[in-house]
Formats: C-alpha cells, sequence, structure tokens
C-alpha cells in the first residue's frame, strides 16, 4: 500500500497509514491533552496567543476576550481529527474538506507543544542527523504530515 495523503473530490483527502504511523498520529491527541499552565508549561505558552506583538496589555485583552472562541475551535478540531483519526484505524481514511483542515490545525498544535517542551525556539532543528531520540522523530513526522496534508489541500485550489 503506498502511504501518505492523497486528493479526492472536493477538497477530500484519502489519507493512507501503516500502523506505526497510525500509532504515532494517536499521539498528537495525548500531547494536546496534556498541555498544562502557561506559567509551567512551555507548551502551553508557546498556543499561547499574542495578537499584538508590540503591546502587551492589548495582547492580554484579546486574549480575555477571545479565549473562549479559540478554545471551542481548538477543542472542535481537536475532536474532528480524533473522531477521524479512529476511522483510519485500518489503515485508510477519506477526509472530507473540513477534517482536513482539523488536521492541519490539531497537527501544527501538537508540533507547538512538543517542539516548545523540547527547547526548540528557531528555524534549523531538523538539520543535526544525530538527533534520533524519540520525541525529536516524532516531530520530524508531525511535520511531514502537516506538510504533505498541506500540499495536497493547496493542490485543490
Amino acid at each position: 500500500m503506498r502511504v501518505g495523503f492523497f486528493p479526492v473530490g472536493e477538497g477530500g483527502v484519502e489519507v493512507r497509514l501503516r500502523p506505526r504511523e497510525f500509532e504515532a498520529l494517536e499521539l498528537v491527541s495525548e500531547i494536546l491533552d496534556s498541555v498544562g499552565d502557561v506559567e509551567t508549561d512551555p507548551g502551553a505558552a508557546r498556543l499561547e496567543i499574542n495578537a499584538y506583538s508590540d503591546d502587551e496589555e492589548a495582547s492580554a485583552e484579546f486574549r480575555r476576550l477571545m479565549r473562549s472562541e479559540v478554545e471551542q475551535g481548538r477543542a472542535a478540531d481537536r475532536s474532528a481529527f480524533t473522531a477521524s483519526l479512529q476511522a483510519a484505524e485500518g489503515g485508510q481514511v477519506t477526509l472530507s474538506a473540513a477534517e482536513a483542515e482539523a488536521w492541519l490545525l490539531a497537527v501544527g498544535e501538537a508540533r507547538l507543544v512538543l517542539a516548545a517542551r523540547l527547547g526548540i525556539k528557531a528555524e534549523g532543528w531538523g538539520e543535526d542527523e544525530s538527533e534520533v531520540d524519540p520525541p525529536m522523530a516524532l516531530l520530524h513526522y508531525l511535520s511531514w504530515v502537516q506538510g504533505s496534508l498541506s500540499e495536497v489541500l493547496l493542490g485543490q485550489l
């Protein structure tokens, strides 16, 4: 079976996974469910919205006003990701355009959390090929998922 992401229909995407890839993607939900407090979890801090980089007071007000809406959107994306991933347990699933977008957002958030917890703050993090520990390997894989899925979706525009 050829694995990866393949365009189908009106913005849909067929996902084909090996069992190990499925297991790796199951970790996305675990990572996102483990996000803690902004003060103690670098992953939570990385997900914090900074709408005005030059004005912390305005950013804080934006977060206060939008936090509930952002959290609801993230919860919906995570739920859609988890449900559609479970449908892929046999190795294959077809995602609607909305589900594919939820995958992009959930995987992107998991990448941000994982990178923050690994202390990655700048580009070039994947250039040292001696970095083969499991969290770094997962970060590389999630980067591939996000990039591959983005290419398929962009090709459908």
